[in-house]
């Protein structure tokens, strides 16, 4: 079966989802990838990048512009698929016009639904979830990663939905472990981008009420709050932050140093960061939103109420790392990529 594997979102967790999924995918299927220009992974497949600017301006100038995405299109065609399967970008405006210029030639759409809510606080996701409107019912089948967004794809108008779980690619980072790297039992570790929805005042909170017996290490790119800015001023004993991108090596060296991963958001659909953590034998304290609600217990984690700083400093006092990591043989790639291709192979039959 060929399948033209269509990603417009490459950065960070996608960019490194997409390199674990791809190649076992391509064991079997016969696969191209087309991804934008910046796509910086090493897949076994056709890969075709397209530009999309070297700025968010013009980014969303581009893709506002059907020309562009009418040459994708016909270098899609050129390869004459079976099916389109949109990874992710549902809600780009590219998305709504190759979703029906897919329905014109009769190449099925399958797509993955990655966010049926917008994370708030965010204006481009609140437009994406406008146009993933009018795209998710002209796809043949939509794929979740949890039971709790089923009922949400389906009122978005999905007409047939899937769950496979969020794979763990855990071992992109436990490759980088060094020996020697002492575990400090008061350091909880916070990591990935800086947004709103992902409640860092909550943990900041959490932190200053505990007055010093815990630690935070807050890693990623984003804006830093003012609430967090305050707190390093006044106690710079208790927070450490790394406010860049965390190349890979750097970021097992965090999750070999902390003893507590926490995910104090707001709002959440799925996350890679409860398998990684509890793969480097954290353990793993989040908010009961989202697909954490399935994932944080499979592995053992805890969850809080989100919104709630007390329970979680409480929570925060008493977590203790693992003795040893979690793994989860049902949870690799090339197991999950069966059951991807079964999926598109019965949404073609169907």
């Amino acid at each position: 079966m060929k399948v033209a594997l269509l990603a417009f979102s490459v950065r960070g967790a996608m960019g490194q989802y997409l390199e674990a999924l791809v190649p076992p995918l391509s064991q079997h299927l016969d696969l191209s990838l087309y991804v934008p220009e910046h796509f910086e992974g090493n897949v076994p497949v056709k890969v075709v990048r397209f530009p999309t600017g070297a700025s968010r301006a013009q980014a969303l100038r581009r893709f506002l512009d059907p020309r562009p995405a009418r040459t994708l299109w016909q270098q899609i065609l050129t390869e004459k698929p079976d099916c389109l399967y949109l990874f992710n970008g549902e809600g780009y405006p590219w998305a709504l016009w190759l979703a029906r210029w897919a329905k014109k030639e009769g190449v099925p759409l399958f797509l993955t639904l990655y966010d049926p809510d917008p994370h708030p606080g965010n204006p481009w996701e609140a437009a994406n979830a406008l146009l993933r409107r009018w795209v998710v019912p002209l796809a043949t089948s939509v794929h979740v990663h949890s039971q709790v967004f089923v009922d949400k794809a389906r009122k978005l108008g999905a007409r047939h939905v899937v769950v496979i779980p969020h794979g763990s690619f855990a071992d992109r980072f436990l490759r980088h472990a060094k020996p020697g790297v002492q575990r400090e039992e008061d350091l909880v570790l916070f990591f990935g981008r800086l947004e709103a929805y992902k409640g860092i005042d909550i943990l900041v909170k959490a932190v200053l009420a505990l007055e010093g017996r815990r630690r935070a290490l807050i890693a990623g790119p984003g804006q830093v709050p003012r609430i967090l800015r305050r707190a390093m001023r006044e106690h710079p004993l208790w927070f450490e932050v790394h406010n860049r991108y965390v190349p890979d090596e750097e970021a097992a060296l965090f999750f070999q140093r902390a003893s507590v991963l926490v995910l104090p958001y707001r709002q959440a659909t799925q996350s890679s960061l409860p398998l990684i953590g509890a793969a480097f034998g954290l353990a793993v304290v989040a908010s009961a939103v989202g697909a954490f609600v399935e994932d944080v217990p499979r592995i053992g984690g805890i969850l809080v109420p989100p919104n709630n700083p007390q329970t979680l400093a409480q929570v925060l006092a008493i977590a203790k790392p693992k003795e040893k990591g979690y793994h989860n043989p049902d949870l690799t790639f090339q197991l999950l990529a069966r059951q991807f291709v079964a999926w598109l192979e019965g949404g073609l039959r169907r």
